[in-house]
């Protein structure tokens, strides 16, 4: 019975998602078209994942300071569920996202994906993301927040997946500061597999600035290194 409550709950949970794409996204989308307000965009999914949340029995709690202006910094989280996502823009805050390329392909959430400011990256081919460094570096120049999943997929029990090397060459490329953030209990909140929501609470653990330069005399293996130790921390 309790496994049939939380697929309900889970169904109703990305119903939600869904409906807000297309009933409140749309005038809000318009309304940044019209006034020049791309940065406003993404100020609408704090408020509604905090109503999201609420109704479905999700708690998230941020546990530490956030550090100051960690806005013009590269975010770096553990990738756990779908909840990730939602958690960032609720409680850390709104941000343009390094996505794989096939993102940016489906329709009307693509569009949306990229006027959010959010860039396209093509896994394997550094050829075709050779320009990357530049555009975060230009993004965060107008303090336009950027943030990746460097394990590139969810993991299924919480535990941390290889980091990719690529996104360390990018961010040694395009000198910027990294701000590393843990998410913990996302994957019992929403497990990859299936559609089952259990409510609960999930712990954000922000953490201290990698500034640029402190990166600079690192090479990429080291910078990964220091980054993987910050966000397991707390999953130990």
């Amino acid at each position: 019975m309790a496994k049939i409550r939380a697929n309900i709950l889970g169904i109703l949970f990305y119903l939600s998602i869904a409906i807000g794409l297309v009933t409140v996204v749309p005038p809000w989308f318009l309304y940044c078209v019209l006034s020049g307000g791309q940065q406003k965009f993404m100020l609408i999914c704090k408020p509604f994942f905090a109503v999201v949340f609420f109704l479905f029995g999700i708690k998230v709690k941020i546990v530490g300071d956030m550090p100051g202006h960690c806005k013009a910094c590269f975010m770096l989280c553990n990738h756990q569920s779908f909840m990730d996502v939602p958690i960032i823009m609720h409680k850390v805050f709104p941000c343009a996202f390094l996505a794989k390329k096939s993102l940016f392909e489906i329709p009307y959430f693509g569009w949306l994906l990229a006027y959010t400011g959010s860039l396209s990256v093509e896994r394997g081919n550094p050829q075709a993301n050779a320009d990357l460094s530049k555009k975060i570096q230009r993004r965060l120049s107008e303090n336009f927040p950027v943030m990746t999943f460097p394990e590139g997929t969810r993991s299924i029990d919480g535990k941390l997946l290889p980091f990719r090397n690529g996104i360390f060459n990018i961010i040694k490329a395009a000198e910027v500061p990294v701000f590393p953030v843990t998410i913990m209990d996302a994957h019992k909140v929403l497990p990859k597999s299936g559609f089952a929501l259990y409510p609960g609470e999930i712990k954000v653990f922000p953490h201290k600035i990698i500034t640029a330069q402190e990166i600079e005399p690192l090479d990429t293996e080291q910078l990964k290194t220091i980054v993987i130790q910050r966000i397991a921390e707390p999953l130990v």
